[in-house]
């Protein structure tokens, strides 16, 4: 068997590299939309337990309840809610979602 000459194997690496480039590369996997994270949530300033929810629907909850605008933001904003992902209390870990009311 002759050895490849310098030529053959330059080409065969181009072909190589180019028949990598037209491949489709592997996409990551899609996230499941119907799975979403819940937390517990503590009304404050008493820091009573409200509920076991997603943070969209216990913002939604909370304008409901309150009247007002409620996000994430502490820009301007009451306290009205700390998420938790364990339902300890006393709490053993820092609050995991902040929900602030905005007058």
């Amino acid at each position: 068997m002759k050895p490849l000459s310098f030529s053959r194997l330059a080409a065969a690496a181009a072909w190589m590299l180019l028949l990598s480039a037209f491949s489709s590369p592997k996409e990551a996997p899609a996230s499941n939309p119907k799975t979403t994270t819940s937390y517990y949530f503590y009304l404050q300033p008493a820091d009573t337990y409200d509920t076991f929810t997603s943070v969209s629907n216990e913002i939604v909850r909370l304008e409901q309840m309150t009247g007002f605008y409620v996000d994430t933001s502490p820009f301007g904003g009451t306290l009205v809610a700390n998420g938790f992902t364990n339902n300890d209390y006393p709490h053993d870990v820092w609050a995991s979602v902040r929900l602030y009311a905005h007058h």
